[in-house]
């Protein structure tokens, strides 16, 4: 009975022992923040000032951002970016100065940390302002109150933000939205509706001006897409690509067609232009050409005849040597073919090559593949 009881005193003690660690690992947040207040309690004239001591818990850099709040009250953060290392800590002073037209009382401004445009914490401020303003608007007191929603969306190629403004006050509210782009990214985005792009101090960034009615709400978003940059790119690149093998190749070799008559008989002209691009000479060149079935060679050739001709399974081929070709020197070979039977619409004429062994190297280059 003893033992059962220690046991299970032992269990017991065990468990709360790593039900504490367990908490006090997770009650560790990634970024401790440690407001302190300078001056809270001032005048309608006057500005409050308080330090934030911001400390980053995580095992990695952390890039902190900290957005000015959307609201008539004037607030000046320095700085409003920081870059914390792991276990580093850094303070940032923040000012705020009311706005000219207020009352006496506790006003709670909210602000929010931001990572990768993602919220990790936030923090309401209190400003004790201790008389109203000399200014007061007797009839109606104005609050104007708006609510932000933000969002971020990315794929390939492409990203996306957009902002929806709500004003919940009983005026209507009027300001600016600023959002930070990368100043390369301005060259390929796309607002709607049309936003100012400024750039200041290194910094990009993108302003919508907004003045949304009481009790509705305005969205503006941006897109950016590298889709045109990436499609320009792989034009180049493949312009580049045949302007290379175009240099590469020693040879150009061109076919062209022409349909001719004469009395009832139609006769197709074939003409070959080789060309030596390089400025050497070539030596041991060989053109060869093919006549498809049901056409024949009528014989009739232009400026030389063929070394061989040759008859294969479903083709005649014919074949041209050259022992040499001079640097830029071009041979301009031709020849006529006709059909034995009558045929209804085009024929397809095969593509002629050039053919040159240069030791154990073959070099072979084709033209384009022609109809008649």
């Amino acid at each position: 009975m003893r033992k059962a009881s220690k046991l299970l005193l032992l269990s017991f003690v065990l468990l709360i022992s790593i039900s504490a660690m367990m908490f006090s690992s997770s009650a560790v947040p990634e970024l401790l923040v440690d407001v302190q207040a300078i001056d809270s309690k001032i005048q309608s004239n006057e500005v409050a000032q308080y330090q934030i001591e911001f400390t980053n818990n995580k095992e990695e850099i952390m890039e902190l951002n900290l957005p000015t709040p959307q609201n008539n009250w004037d607030i000046t953060i320095r700085p409003y970016m920081l870059t914390l290392k792991p276990a580093e800590s850094k303070v940032v002073d923040i000012f705020i100065a009311p706005p000219k037209v207020i009352k006496s009382g506790v006003y709670s401004i909210f602000f929010k940390f931001t990572e990768e445009n993602q919220q990790i914490d936030y923090k309401y401020l209190h400003v004790d302002i201790l008389e109203n303003s000399p200014v007061i608007e007797a009839k109606v007191n104005l609050i104007e109150e708006v609510e932000v929603q933000e969002y971020w969306s990315e794929k390939f190629l492409e990203k996306g933000y957009s902002v929806t403004i709500i004003n919940k006050g009983n005026t209507e509210a009027i300001g600016d939205w600023p959002v930070d782009i990368n100043s390369i990214d301005s060259f390929f985005i796309s607002t709607e509706p049309d936003a100012v792009i400024t750039s200041e101090d290194g910094s990009t960034n993108l302003i919508w001006s907004y003045s949304v009615p009481v009790g509705e709400e305005v969205t503006y978003k941006y897109d950016i897409s590298y889709v045109p940059l990436a499609a320009a790119l792989v034009l180049i690149a493949l312009a580049l690509i045949m302007l290379g093998f175009y240099y590469s190749t020693p040879y150009k070799l061109v076919k062209s067609v022409t349909v001719q008559k004469k009395g009832k008989e139609k006769f197709i002209g074939i003409q070959l232009a080789l060309k030596n691009k390089t400025g050497k000479k070539q030596k041991n060149i060989m053109i060869e050409d093919y006549v498809p079935i049901p056409l024949v060679v009528s014989r009739e050739f232009g400026t030389m005849s063929p070394t061989a001709i040759r008859k294969q399974k479903d083709k005649l081929a014919l074949t041209w040597k050259f022992d040499e070709l001079q640097p830029r020197e071009e041979r301009m070979l031709s020849y006529k073919m006709k059909s034995k039977l009558e045929v209804d619409g085009k024929i397809g004429i095969p593509a002629a090559n050039v053919t040159q062994k240069v030791g154990k190297k073959k070099i072979q280059i084709f033209s384009k593949i022609l109809r008649a």
